[in-house]
C-alpha cells in the first residue's frame, strides 16, 4: 500500500501565544546554549551575526540535533529564508516533517499562509488521528503533491490529486477511493476530490453509505471539528482538469514529433532508441485523449455527485482561491 501510514506522524507540536503566531521559534528557550562550540565559532569565523536568530536558517542538521520536533518545526516555520540543505533534506523526506511542512505549504498555496502555527499544530493532530470507519477493512494513508505544488501527481502514489493532500482509501489492502483536499488558514478544509480508483466493480461502496459526498464531508467534520467545510464547484474543476490535460497533449504532441524527427535522422542503434521513445510518446497522447473524452463525457454526472450532499446545504458563501470556487458546506 502506497502513501505515509498515519501511525508515522509521531510527535507532538505545541502552541503558542497570539503574539509568537508569525515566529513561534522566538519562545524557544536558550537556543544559542544548544548550539554546540564548533558551530559557533564556525559561525562566528564567517563574520555572520552572532544572534541565532539571524544566522539559524544556516546551520546543518548536525548543529541543531539537541533541538526536538517540536522546534525544528518552530526554527522551519518562523524563517523567509531556506533552511540548509541539510535540514530542508529531512522536511522532504521524514514523514512527520514532511506533513507539517506540506500543511504550512498548502496555507501558502490556498491562502496567505501568515501567523497562523496554531492552526499548523491542530492541522497536524487532525491528521494524523484521522478516523475513517469503524471497519477494519478500511486504513487511511496519506500522500500529497510534490514539492509546494497546490496540487498534481502525488508524491508516494502517483495519483493525480486536485488538492495538496490526499487520503489514500484502502479496503482489504486495495486502493479504492481518493479524497482530494486542501488545508487554509482560518481553519478551512476545501474538500476537492472524491473519487473511486477504478471506475467499475467498486464493491467496497456496499460497505458505505449511499450518498459518498455526505459521508466524506461528514468525516471532515468528524475529524476537523470546528474547521470550516468548502466543497469544490465541479465546473471549475472539470475546467481546470480539462486545460491541463490539453497543455500535456500539447506537450507531447511536440515530443511525438520531435522524436519521429529525430528516428528519421538516426543511424540504426540511436534510431531504435527514439522509436523505443516515441512509442511510449503515443501511447501517453492516447491516454491524455482518453481522459478528455472521458472527462467530457461525464461531466453532468460529475456535477451532479459534487452538488449531491445529502444533509448538507452548500451555501451562498463562497471560497474563491486559485481561480477556483468553493462553496461552504452547512447543516
Amino acid at each position: 500500500m502506497k502513501g505515509l501510514r498515519l501511525s508515522s506522524l509521531t510527535g507532538e507540536l505545541k502552541k503558542v501565544a497570539e503574539k509568537y503566531q508569525g515566529k513561534p521559534a522566538a519562545t524557544i528557550k536558550s537556543p544559542t546554549k544548544r548550539i554546540d562550540e564548533f558551530w559557533k565559532k564556525e559561525m562566528r569565523n564567517r563574520a555572520d551575526s552572532t544572534r541565532f536568530h539571524d544566522y539559524y536558517s544556516r546551520l546543518p542538521l548536525q548543529a541543531l540535533s539537541k533541538f526536538s520536533f517540536d522546534e525544528l518545526c518552530k526554527l522551519n516555520y518562523s524563517t523567509i529564508f531556506f533552511m540548509h540543505e541539510t535540514v530542508g533534506k529531512l522536511f522532504a523526506t521524514k514523514a512527520r516533517y514532511e506533513i507539517v511542512e506540506k500543511i504550512k505549504s498548502s496555507m501558502w498555496r490556498w491562502g496567505s499562509g501568515a501567523y497562523v502555527w496554531n492552526e499548523v499544530v491542530d492541522a497536524y493532530e487532525h491528521i494524523r488521528n484521522f478516523v475513517f470507519h469503524e471497519d477494519p477493512n478500511f486504513e487511511i494513508r496519506i500522500d500529497h503533491s510534490t514539492h509546494h505544488h497546490e496540487c498534481g501527481y502525488a508524491k508516494y502514489s502517483r495519483i493525480f490529486i486536485d488538492g495538496v493532500f490526499a487520503s489514500l482509501v484502502y479496503y482489504k489492502k486495495k486502493h479504492v477511493m481518493t479524497i482530494g483536499f486542501s488545508i487554509t488558514e482560518g481553519r478551512r478544509v476545501l474538500i476537492q476530490q472524491v473519487q473511486s480508483a477504478e471506475r467499475s466493480g467498486n464493491r467496497y461502496l456496499y460497505r458505505l453509505p449511499a450518498n459518498r459526498m455526505e459521508f466524506v464531508i461528514e468525516l471532515f467534520q468528524n475529524n476537523f471539528p470546528g474547521y470550516g467545510l468548502y466543497v469544490i464547484d465541479a465546473k471549475f474543476l472539470l475546467g481546470k482538469t480539462l486545460r491541463s490535460y490539453r497543455n500535456a497533449l500539447d506537450l507531447a504532441n511536440i515530443r511525438a514529433t520531435r522524436l519521429q524527427q529525430e528516428a528519421d535522422s538516426c543511424t540504426d542503434f540511436k534510431r531504435a532508441d527514439a522509436l523505443k521513445r516515441l512509442t511510449k510518446t503515443i501511447s501517453e497522447v492516447r491516454l491524455i485523449k482518453e481522459h478528455i473524452n472521458h472527462l467530457r463525457d461525464d461531466q453532468d454526472r460529475l456535477d451532479a455527485f459534487y452538488r449531491n450532499t445529502g444533509r448538507f446545504r452548500l451555501d451562498s458563501e463562497k471560497f474563491i482561491v486559485n481561480n477556483l470556487v468553493h462553496y461552504k458546506a452547512t447543516t
